[in-house]
């Protein structure tokens, strides 16, 4: 994204995050050995293809278009504005959960391990990270959802908001293009190339620059509708937009699974962003609750009742029939993800607020982790000699750590590097 100033971020003024999907699904075009989420491209519980958040996530990992400047605000707030410090961490630790999604992909769907330690491991990082790019839209949605900037109309925000946007998205399409043609020999015609990007599958995980943009051109239409809205009417509104983003992936999975024909809502470049709209609002009507400490209580071990069963709906998909995930679809879609997800993001408050200027530092590097993470994870899996992903438990930290490590390194590198700057 273009540098941005590195101040402290309000509610007005922030982005998204980036991630990838903890998504389940591949995207068309990736080299073989880079997993998105499962990596199969299909629901493990379903056997049916994924909208594609491919395994993802989202996160951002954001855009930095859809980062906000500098990071969320610090721990103390400013005069007469709340603090929303605990929004930088918390996009970090969902770009970690990007990267382990893609990291532990193969070895989940790796039939020969199923049943290891490695491979139970793999499944409840893997699945256990869906709520991802649910929580990097949130994100956005709570920064970006408030009062405009002062005399700034649509145009001006449009404006702000897609020239941060528009480097990273041609950048990063453009570096993943030539990946493609220096690791798989890709050769692609012009109509191939021009027809990936309009169906948001040119390469793993790109496809979250679209959802964002898609959002961004509603933020004008629903700030007006957020600030004149009673608090009935918001959540009226959010629930019924979180409802049809459920209702077009089981929908999506119906249609595909009796083989009906084409899907009700194709997810592609212009329309990736409509079934998020509902975590883009959720994020803005949840971002000032405060939960009491019992509620924390309450909330975490109905997080983890979720996350396990999304867990075992995954690992089980075999022996269960496929009717009930599409009528529960265990994917960032699916209703036991968005549960996570806004549990995941009430819990951050008052657990993530402190470190800011170490938080905002490390969200600042999100963008650039986001976008080179896919290509460090290919290079990695080659230099420890596990181009099929991680078989032992030592091999699949080594992997993931490493990935981690040289993609927060590469982002930080490239952040002092000008012009490049504006797509890291």
């Amino acid at each position: 994204m273009p540098r941005l100033p590195r101040r402290a971020a309000t509610a007005d003024d922030g982005d998204t995050a980036a991630p990838a999907r903890a998504v389940t699904s591949t995207s068309a075009g990736a080299p073989a050995s880079i997993p998105a989420s499962t990596g199969t491209g299909r629901n493990p519980a379903t056997g049916v293809p994924e909208p594609r958040p491919d395994g993802g996530d989202a996160g951002e990992p954001l855009a930095k278009a859809a980062a906000p400047p500098g990071g969320a605000q610090g721990s103390g707030g400013t005069a007469g504005r709340p603090s929303y410090a605990h929004l930088s961490w918390l996009r970090v630790i969902a770009i970690v959960a990007v990267v382990a999604i893609h990291t532990t992909g193969m070895t989940m769907t790796d039939e020969g391990l199923r049943g290891s330690a490695v491979w139970w491991t793999a499944a409840i990082v893997n699945v256990g990270s869906t709520w991802a790019v649910p929580v990097f839209v949130m994100i956005s949605g709570a920064l970006l959802l408030g009062p405009a900037r002062e005399g700034e109309d649509a145009v001006g925000f449009y404006r702000r908001r897609l020239a941060r946007i528009a480097v990273p998205l041609v950048f990063w399409h453009a570096f993943y293009i030539g990946f493609k043609m220096w690791v798989k020999d890709y050769r692609p015609a012009v109509e191939k190339v021009v027809g990936d990007m309009l169906l948001a599958r040119t390469y793993t995980a790109l496809y979250f620059f679209w959802l964002i943009l898609g959002l961004y051109l509603l933020v004008p239409v629903l700030r007006v509708f957020l600030a004149h809205a009673s608090a009935r009417d918001r959540y009226l509104v959010t629930g019924i937009a979180l409802a049809f983003g459920l209702g077009v992936q089981i929908t999506n999975a119906y249609i595909n699974v009796r083989q009906l024909g084409a899907p009700a809502l194709r997810l592609t470049a212009p329309t990736y962003f409509l079934p998020y709209v509902g975590y883009f609002m959720l994020g803005y009507v949840l971002r000032d609750v405060v939960l009491t400490a019992r509620q924390r209580v309450a909330a975490a071990l109905v997080l983890l009742l979720a996350l396990a069963e999304l867990v075992w709906q995954h690992t089980q998909a075999a022996d269960l029939p496929l009717d009930f995930a599409v009528a529960l679809p265990p994917n960032t879609l699916g209703s036991v993800a968005a549960l996570a997800a806004a549990l995941v993001f009430l819990l951050a408050r008052g657990t993530l607020d402190r470190g800011g200027r170490v938080g905002r530092a490390a969200s600042d590097r999100v963008l650039g982790v986001f976008g080179c993470h896919l290509a460090v994870l290919y290079g990695m899996q080659r230099w420890f000699g596990m181009p099929d992903g991680a078989t032992t438990l030592p091999g699949l930290g080594l992997l993931l750590g490493a990935t981690l490590a040289a993609s927060f390194a590469i982002s930080l590198a490239a952040a002092r590097i000008p012009l490049l700057n504006r797509a890291f």
